[in-house]
């Protein structure tokens, strides 16, 4: 009689895509016009820390990705996300996530680093 037991292998199936990092949209974010200052591409991909999945020593999800050219970025690190952000007057978790819908759209993404610094205040300069 032959050996009826169950083979202890199990079949594996695909592994999980990875929702926290998509290079290709930090590809795509780069792409777009600074969105603190207008400056044309290429940008950083600067995570929004406050209020996303990130913590403590973790970088948030990519699809908290937002495009900042190297001066603005560096100085929303210097003076800090809540001042950088809200002197602005930028929701940037909105524009985040409205890229993150349009992502691969270069010129979607450009309407939407548009719509978002129409909110800015040109009078009150920031930092």
């Amino acid at each position: 009689m032959p050996d009826a037991r169950i083979p202890r292998t199990v079949a594996r199936g695909k592994p999980k895509p990875n929702l926290h990092r998509r290079v290709q949209h930090l590809a795509f974010v780069r792409q777009l016009p600074c969105v603190a200052c207008g400056k044309a591409a290429p940008s950083d991909a600067a995570h929004v820390r406050t209020a996303t999945d990130g913590g403590v020593g973790m970088k948030p999800s990519d699809r908290y990705a937002v495009p900042l050219c190297t001066v603005c970025h560096a100085k929303q690190h210097r003076i800090g996300e809540l001042t950088f952000w809200s002197a602005l007057r930028i929701d940037p978790l909105n524009v985040a996530l409205r890229l993150w819908t349009v992502s691969a759209d270069v010129e979607a993404g450009e309407r939407t680093v548009f719509r978002a610094r129409q909110q800015i205040n040109l009078t009150k300069p920031y930092g």
